[in-house]
């Protein structure tokens, strides 16, 4: 009887110790750094999609419909693409002329923009995205109150870059 009492103790003991290892530290710091994983790195010089964050730093006069941007703080700048839809591109571009007249320019196409305008660049053949440049008043915030806004030629995409004065 004291041998089966003793297996039962050493089974019982043994369970508990196996139990008590699912939640060991070395296992939890593990589980706690799998979402970590599937969370982007602070890379700056990735593009941002956020437009609440940019919103912070650039006023956004319409809802876009697609958005990629970045800020380069070292030089003052920020650089953003966006698409609207068809009737806000109309809008932007009547408020935008009350600033001043449009100016034919081309604008070099960065990787990180969207896929439609890097294939439009590299069908160009230098790289660059024409389009229709016109004063950004309707973007400026503090400190970011210099600047262009370009509607990118056959279509309703626009590059928008401003600079701190």
């Amino acid at each position: 009887m004291s041998l089966s009492k003793s297996a039962i103790i050493l089974t019982l003991f043994l369970w508990l110790l196996l139990i008590s290892g699912c939640g060991s530290e070395a296992n939890t710091n593990r589980a706690n750094s799998v979402p970590a994983v599937n969370q982007p790195k602070d890379n700056p010089n990735a593009a941002k999609t956020n437009v609440e964050e940019l919103g912070l730093l650039v006023n956004v006069p319409y809802e876009a419909e697609d958005i990629v941007w970045k800020e380069n703080a070292a030089h003052n700048k920020v650089l953003a693409v966006f698409r609207f839809s068809t009737v806000d591109a109309n809008k932007l571009v009547a408020e935008a002329e009350k600033f001043g007249p449009g100016e034919n320019v081309g604008v070099p196409v960065e990787t990180w923009f969207p896929d439609e305008l890097t294939a439009q660049g590299d069908m160009s053949g230098d790289s660059a995205l024409k389009g229709v440049a016109y004063p950004a008043n309707a973007f400026y915030q503090d400190p970011y109150n210099k600047g262009k806004i370009t509607r990118i030629e056959a279509g309703d995409y626009f590059v928008l870059e401003l600079t701190s004065k």
